[in-house]
């Protein structure tokens, strides 16, 4: 792996890439970042992406409630080896395998493990789409970190869902996708205002805390252990990254000032260090 033969992040294609704003491949991208190994994006439309990840021998590693299988994004490739790897969480513990003494660390073994422990409020939400479960890997405290970070997050994603910058050649086609998938009758179901949004963002607000008072823990901040973060952080990040980028600008603007701001300081620190559109 070289500048000259960078590996390829497969990501959503949207009508604000270079920017990514899925939670999945944002994670991924602030990791290849964080690791500092050189990587180009090859974006796929969503309808695209059962094709694209048969067409690279990469099994759907998650199911629909329907029991089919949940082709999705990110994948990683490495085109020196060939290897495929198709989820954010296996493609962190790729990278930390295969890079480990470049960048920084994602998993560091001298970790005071600060937030790990973490339990969400909605960890008993049933998902028409399972959330990624890695626990049978490597460093199984993040990766149940990682399911319960998605759990706080995905239960309010309706918060954003009709402001996804989707292509506007195919948009008509995904929201009629995520309607069937979702079991809605139309797409006005996912268009949430007036005052059950209001509802639905103080409870995302409520649902925060506990989740906001890791990163109070370190003073110094802005990330769970303080100055420097690891792929716990990356985490936070990846939902922080779609929130940025699909919430009404106000909202965004509001969202940034809860729980004293810890979010909003983490956003920024990940972005101006290690979030790399390309």
């Amino acid at each position: 792996m070289t500048e000259s033969n960078p590996l390829i992040l497969y990501d959503i294609s949207s009508s604000i890439q270079p920017r990514s704003y899925a939670p999945n491949p944002s994670k991924a991208r602030l990791a290849l970042s964080f690791k500092r190994v050189p990587f180009t994006t090859t974006w796929v439309d969503i309808l695209d992406i059962p094709d694209v990840r048969k067409g690279l021998s990469c099994p759907a590693v998650r199911k629909l409630d329907d029991g089919s299988d949940f082709y999705t994004l990110p994948m990683l490739q490495n085109p020196a080896s060939g290897k495929v790897v198709g989820d954010s969480f296996d493609i962190a513990n790729y990278l930390e395998d295969t890079f480990p003494d470049s960048g920084g660390c994602l998993f560091p073994l001298d970790s005071t493990c600060t937030g790990l422990d973490y339990e969400s409020p909605n960890k008993d939400t049933v998902f028409f789409a399972p959330l990624t479960r890695r626990e049978g890997s490597k460093n199984k405290a993040y990766a149940r970190f990682n399911v319960h970070v998605d759990a706080t997050f995905s239960a309010h994603v309706v918060l954003v869902a009709q402001y996804m910058p989707l292509p506007p050649n195919t948009a008509e086609a995904i929201k009629a996708l995520f309607v069937k998938r979702a079991h809605l009758s139309s797409w006005d179901d996912v268009c949430v205002q007036g005052k059950v949004r209001e509802q639905i963002k103080a409870a995302f607000k409520i649902a925060l805390k506990s989740l906001a008072d890791l990163f109070m823990v370190h003073e110094t901040g802005p990330y769970l252990e303080g100055k420097e973060a690891n792929y716990a952080d990356l985490i936070v990040g990846g939902w922080l990254n779609m929130l940025s980028a699909t919430m009404p600008e106000k909202e965004w603007k509001d969202f940034r000032t809860w729980h004293n701001g810890v979010f909003a300081r983490l956003h920024d620190a990940l972005q101006e260090k290690y979030f790399e559109c390309k």
